[in-house]
């Protein structure tokens, strides 16, 4: 998430406002997917050059037709990695995820929007260190709301300064007016991951939905995470923070831990890289039809 691997954690915990006992993974089912012993192709390095082949691992919804809008965040970006570690970098892995679920989404009808699309922070941000994690922070709701996005994705990974932290969770925010949206779109996009890596043949931990209303607490004061919190949300010290919130209902995505070895041998293969994307985009679409 947003511990800063090869920062240290003071810079993680300023980074994560931004919004952000191990078990072996299993090898996948016959014929599900690529075992753990088999090379693991490079899927970090290169955002952008995604496999448009599609996987069948999980039947999709009925399409769209173009009637939803979804934007997708890969979180990070431009001088702020994320987490790192194993030779994954999180900036690189968020948007590497991000289009594949934009593939799914679109083969469905659904238009979407991503916040970014390489390396670098969001078009029009400029400003590097904190300036311009506040500034790529904003600009990514902006491009939501301007966009008149019905559903809002921000997509991380996890990093623990313990091993043994694995697992995907998904966090919502419950100071909204749409905060019983915001926990169903939480609830059945998580629940779609873990069906998704299930039937192609992976272990993966479930560590449930959060509500990040509180995400970060210090003498009475809650801080939530920035692209999910409302508006007149303060600071820790109490200062407020001068924001527009997004005007959809939205989640933020952690997919598996870049500080676990285990986690970090699905993030290197194609296969379950997919079948995560796959999942969350599936989920996406569960609760555009329920809408």
């Amino acid at each position: 998430m947003r511990l800063r691997l090869i920062a240290g954690l003071s810079a993680a915990l300023l980074a994560a406002l931004a919004g952000c006992s191990a078990s072996k993974i299993d090898p996948p089912a016959a014929g599900a997917g690529p075992s753990e012993a088999s090379p693991a192709p490079e899927v970090n390095a290169a955002p952008g050059s995604v496999d448009t082949t599609p996987a069948q691992a999980t039947p999709a919804p009925a399409a769209l037709d173009g009637k939803f809008v979804v934007t997708l965040d890969p979180g990070h970006g431009g001088d702020e990695p994320g987490a790192a570690g194993y030779g994954i970098v999180e900036k690189d892995s968020n948007v590497d995820f991000a289009l594949r679920v934009e593939r799914y989404l679109r083969q469905e009808g659904v238009e979407v929007v991503l916040t970014r699309r390489d390396t670098n922070h969001p078009a029009g941000v400029t400003a590097k260190g904190n300036a311009g994690t506040r500034a790529s922070l904003a600009e990514r709701v902006k491009i939501a709301n301007e966009a008149n996005s019905d559903v809002f994705v921000s997509i991380h990974s996890n990093g623990s300064p313990s091993e043994a932290q694995r697992g995907i969770e998904v966090y919502w925010e419950s100071r909204r007016e749409f905060a019983a949206a915001n926990q169903q779109l939480a609830r059945t996009v998580l629940d779609r991951m873990m069906q998704a890596t299930e039937r192609a043949g992976y272990s993966v931990r479930d560590r449930g939905i959060i509500d990040a209303s509180c995400w970060r607490g210090f003498g009475g004061r809650c801080v939530g995470l920035y692209v999910l919190s409302p508006a007149g949300q303060t600071t820790l010290r109490g200062s407020p923070q001068a924001k527009v919130p997004t005007l959809m209902p939205g989640v933020l995505v952690e997919l598996l831990f870049i500080s676990n070895p285990d986690d970090v041998a699905m993030l290197k293969d194609d296969a379950a890289r997919d079948a995560i994307a796959q999942g969350l985009a599936w989920g996406i679409l569960d609760f555009l039809r329920s809408t």
